[in-house]
């Protein structure tokens, strides 16, 4: 494919994107407020924490706030994750009846040994059948478009995840999103996108998605696994312009860099966002972690994060953020 068809539009069932950017879900992390600020920045799709079928089902407050859609979050996806064919059938069903998203998404690919020792997750890709029929269900639940996303194998040499792409389509699955790491290893292990690439000939939507971190590596996975769309996940923790720099490469040749200034006009409007969805406290405690990535390579980063950490009220947040700032500033001479 051409670089630049990655700012094309991409139909998944009913659901056109603007773009083939896509930011992934991320637990504890791809809440209302980051995914405003990811969309503004020009990912063409977004898609919520992944939420437990089971505890939405049984009511569970706090998974709710998770089916929040941000103000202009067109297109927006709900990932679902759970063991029972027919508790993530209902939860589809009451996705769909409450209008809440475009499109669901299954998680098939999470390693954290709690979600899978439930059954859920990368759980699943070990036992066929009752993949296929939580797949089955929740696809004969609804009339929106229903993806899924998958680690490609348990271990290397057992590709399970790659040989269960054909079977995923066949039961009415609109679009593959393929993590090309086995389920044992860890985040620091280099993906292997030959696995896209294993999978892109398949004649439907497959999303590639592992190891982007840059503008380059996006046009790299796109160009060399024929996939038809990314899927960054780490690459945009604390790094929201990575999508408005892939457009400006593919447009320009070059992308510009962030600023100072932009860095932490962006860090604040996150923080007022996080305090209006979230309130003080909880809104400045999931903020800390955000904080810490948009700094991350700066200098004296680790005594600021060190200072956030002890703060808990927004006036003295905010404070700590300009100080900071300033000492940056007066350190480079601008």
């Amino acid at each position: 494919m051409n670089p630049s068809d990655l700012l094309t539009p991409l139909e998944i069932g009913s659901c056109r994107i603007p773009n083939r950017l896509i930011a992934a879900p991320m637990a504890g992390i791809s809440d209302l407020p980051y995914r405003a600020i990811l969309k503004s920045f020009g990912a063409g799709l977004t898609f919520s924490e992944m939420v437990s079928a089971e505890a939405l089902v049984r009511g569970h407050r706090k998974t709710r706030g998770i089916l929040q859609r941000a103000e202009g979050e067109n297109p927006f996806g709900i990932q679902i994750f759970g063991g029972n064919a027919d508790s993530m059938a209902e939860t589809a069903r009451r996705l769909e009846a409450e209008g809440l998203c475009d499109l669901i998404d299954i998680n098939l690919g999470c390693p954290v040994k709690k979600v899978m020792r439930s059954g859920a997750g990368a759980a699943l890709m070990m036992d066929r059948e009752r993949l296929f029929a939580v797949v089955e269900g929740v696809v004969g639940a609804v009339a929106l478009p229903v993806t899924v996303k998958l680690r490609a194998c348990k271990t290397p040499g057992e590709m399970t995840g790659l040989d269960v792409i054909p079977g995923l389509f066949s039961l009415g699955v609109k679009a593959v999103s393929l993590h090309a790491r086995c389920v044992s290893w860890s985040f620091s292990h280099p993906p292997e996108w030959s696995w896209i690439k294993a999978a892109s000939f398949l004649g439907r939507p497959l999303i590639g998605n592992g190891g982007v971190s840059s503008p380059e590596d996006a046009t790299e996975m796109f160009t060399k696994t024929g996939c038809d769309g990314v899927m960054i996940a780490r690459g945009y923790l604390g790094n929201p312009w990575i999508f408005r720099q892939i457009r400006q490469l593919l447009e320009k040749g070059a992308y510009d860099p962030v600023s100072l200034d932009e860095r932490f006009e962006v860090m604040k409007r996150h923080l007022n966002l996080s305090l209006e969805v979230f309130g003080e406290r909880q809104g400045i405690f999931r903020m800390r972690k955000h904080l810490a990535w948009y700094v991350r390579g700066m200098p004296l980063n680790s005594e600021f994060r060190r200072r956030v950490n002890e703060i808990h009220l927004p006036m003295e947040l905010f404070r700590e953020m300009d100080n900071y700032h300033d000492m940056l500033k007066a350190r480079s001479g601008k």
